[in-house]
């Protein structure tokens, strides 16, 4: 793997791993080729022209990958854009992830800052004190409580015009086994055990279990089976 050097300030260079990988900390402003890495980790500004895998892949600063991730560890406390696709074991998203690609596909997905894509998020479990912004999120525990007067309530009004999204977390379809929701707006939410709660607006719900709704939230209709 070679790195672009006509954009090559502040980078600290590639070690190489005894198992083909290579190891990456980038504290200035690079553009390189993408490749495997054991660790990477992005403190200045940076742009991957093609697919990167990583075990653990760290974003403390602004990075574009031109392609789709593949990480064992997904850590964003800066502004990621991804446009392929995102594969990781496990995300803990604290700043901004915008994936341009069709899919998210992880084991579990931590969110206390802001996670949008077009288009489906695919995970066992979402924990989200931030925002998230989908057309389809399916699992098998999600709890999606936003929050309007954190830090990242005000960074979400400001990027709604790059990334869609309003003053709550938007998603069009939610299916899982648990759903907990608060502060988010759906077209249609089903589950076994459903909770909807308060700032919630939610065209059609429907659980197999219990299903607990706040009188204070929006439900246009609702079936519990």
């Amino acid at each position: 793997m070679t790195s672009d050097t006509s954009h090559n300030w502040g980078f600290s260079g590639f070690m190489p791993n005894v198992d083909g990988s290579v190891d990456g900390d980038i504290d200035g402003v690079t553009d390189f080729n993408g490749g495997r890495f054991g660790r990477l980790s992005i403190d200045g500004i940076a742009t991957s022209k093609g697919a990167i895998t990583a075990d653990k892949l760290t974003v403390a600063g602004v990075f574009t990958c031109k392609d789709s991730i593949t990480a064992g560890h997904l850590e964003c406390s800066g502004v990621a854009t991804i446009e392929g696709d995102l594969k990781a074991k496990n995300c803990v998203i604290d700043g901004v992830v915008n994936v341009i690609g069709s899919r998210i596909e992880a084991d579990e997905v931590r969110c206390n800052g802001v996670l949008s894509i077009r288009g489906q998020i695919s995970a066992d479990v979402i924990r989200a004190d931030g925002f998230i912004n989908a057309s389809e999120i399916v699992g098998d525990s999600i709890s999606i409580h936003s929050r309007r007067s954190s830090f990242f309530f005000q960074l979400w009004l400001k990027l709604k015009e790059t990334v869609g999204a309003h003053d709550r977390s938007e998603v069009d379809l939610i299916e899982a086994t648990t759903i907990d929701l608060r502060g988010v707006k759906a077209r249609e939410v089903n589950g076994h055990d459903v909770t909807i709660g308060e700032k919630c607006e939610i065209e059609r719900v429907s659980a197999t279990g219990r299903l607990i709704i706040d009188p204070s939230a929006k439900i246009g209709s609702a079936e519990s089976r």
